[in-house]
């Protein structure tokens, strides 16, 4: 009988948790990695992958993502084979609900590890108005039933007063539920004020930070000097934020005006006044005429920015109700938030994510290595970033890392391309040369969703959120 169901031969394997970075096979069985030694017997496989000349890390996890959202225009659920073809193997979705995320998975499913967070959206997934300590404590119980490991507050879009986005992060802390924050309350925005404001927010609590490249495009202050002012934010909150940085231009928002042709959202009138736009329906017209904004757009299977007139017309026909996007995002943010340490040699900004899934800019891998190419990262800090980091922030203690029995999540890249090769989820292949070959996927659930978990068919891991990073040494 095979000792291993697959061997993974030839490789340069990358585990930061065990400070591995050489020449090794990876012993794969019954979905547990088994043996990383230099040398495997390959007749003691049943099956064996020639790796030679790749990097072999754990699968990557991408900490901030949509496949699971409200959209109307294009499926979200295309996310799932657009994350595969770019190499992650778990998602955490930023803002869908547990019966969106589960029914995604259901139709469009890529074989992905799928976690997900509860969106705040007034009048669509909760009730307007004023609400009190005790609705916003069943919202957030509710959210954990439905599968969910906790909720997003999208203060960008659906901003809350600093006194209300303060009982919302204090009542998923007194829950240990996932507590996500796309930044900005009344009183602010989603830009570097939203980061000013989160100490007074947070208090002695927990919270994960979304996109920090987001707040530092130079809206408010030189960007140099919002990424100065962001990393002495969250490094005079070590250990109790979670945070990730996307390296895509391109970043995603909504259209939507009012009836009085206003621009509805923070986020898009940041993108407009960037470039001296009127921040009104006929000045996002002229931005998309100008070529600066772009609409989301589905054909078949596939989804892309539409530009010019073909973004117009179709903005024009949903009277503005579109998702967008903007070339508003800093490089040189992205990277200098990517690679800052603090005085004790650790990264202040967790881990690289995409803010991407359903949106066409999957390009952490990439991104993730061209850094190293320019010796700005090594490979281990690489692998740290796009994976082992990543897991502590969710709690999955069996990912992230190539220990005997932790999960053979894996990610292989090339490194002469630049690009993610292939990856397995519990030692099968959703993705291969860049195709992605798996199906369904694998709910993360706390326990309170167990039961919705086993309702859905779908196959389900609980996370134990008081092992994550953001909550292992909460005592509040």
């Amino acid at each position: 009988m095979a000792r291993y169901d697959l061997i993974l031969a030839g490789g340069t394997a990358l585990d930061p948790k065990n400070g591995l970075d050489a020449r090794a096979d990876v012993g794969i069985t019954d979905g547990k990695i088994t043996s990383v030694e230099p040398e495997l017997n390959p007749t003691s496989a049943d099956d064996v992958i020639d790796v030679e000349g790749m990097w072999v890390m754990p699968g990557q996890i991408d900490t901030h993502a949509h496949v699971a959202g409200l959209s109307r225009n294009w499926d979200p659920a295309l996310g799932y084979g657009m994350l595969a073809r770019a190499g992650t193997t778990t998602v955490l979705d930023m803002g869908g609900t547990g019966p969106t995320l589960i029914d995604g998975i259901k139709r469009r499913g890529a074989g992905l590890n799928v976690a997900g967070q509860f969106a705040l959206i007034p009048g669509l997934t909760i009730p307007t108005g004023k609400l009190s300590y005790r609705t916003m404590g069943s919202i957030v119980d509710n959210a954990l039933r439905q599968g969910c490991l906790g909720v997003k507050i999208l203060g960008g879009y659906h901003p809350f007063t600093p006194e209300d986005s303060a009982d919302i992060i204090a009542a998923c802390n007194e829950r240990r539920a996932y507590v996500a924050f796309h930044l900005g309350t009344t009183d602010t925005g989603s830009q570097i004020d939203g980061v000013r404001e989160i100490p007074k927010l947070v208090g002695r609590g927990r919270l994960h930070v979304c996109h920090v490249n987001s707040y530092c495009r130079g809206v408010v202050d030189d960007a140099n000097d919002e990424c100065d002012e962001a990393l002495e934010i969250l490094d005079s909150m070590s250990g109790q934020l979670n945070s990730e940085a996307y390296h895509a231009i391109q970043n995603g928002t909504s259209g939507r005006c009012d009836e009085d042709g206003q621009v509805m959202a923070d986020v898009p009138r940041n993108c407009l006044a960037l470039r001296g736009y009127e921040m009104s329906i006929e000045g996002m017209r002229q931005a998309i005429t100008d070529g600066y904004g772009s609409v989301v757009a589905q054909k078949g299977g596939q989804v892309y920015y539409a530009r010019g007139e073909e973004a117009l017309k179709m903005f024009d026909d949903a009277k503005s109700n579109v998702g967008m996007s903007f070339p508003v995002n800093l490089s040189a943010s992205a990277f200098r938030l990517t690679t800052a340490k603090n005085d004790a040699d650790e990264f202040i900004v967790d881990a690289i994510s995409t803010d991407g899934g359903s949106h066409p800019r999957n390009v952490a891998i990439q991104s993730a290595m061209a850094l190293v190419g320019f010796n700005a990262l090594t490979p281990l800090e690489m692998a740290e970033k796009l994976s082992w980091n990543a897991a502590k922030m969710l709690g999955l203690r069996n990912k992230g890392h190539f220990s005997e029995g932790a999960d053979a999540d894996v990610t292989v890249l090339d490194p002469e391309r630049n690009q993610p090769e292939m990856s397995l989820v519990a030692g099968k292949l959703i993705m291969y040369k860049g195709q992605p070959v798996g199906s369904g996927g694998t709910l993360l659930v706390t326990r309170e969703g167990r039961r919705t978990a086993a309702a859905s068919g779908l196959p389900y891991q609980v996370t134990e959120l008081s092992q994550s990073k953001l909550y292992e040494d909460f005592s509040g």
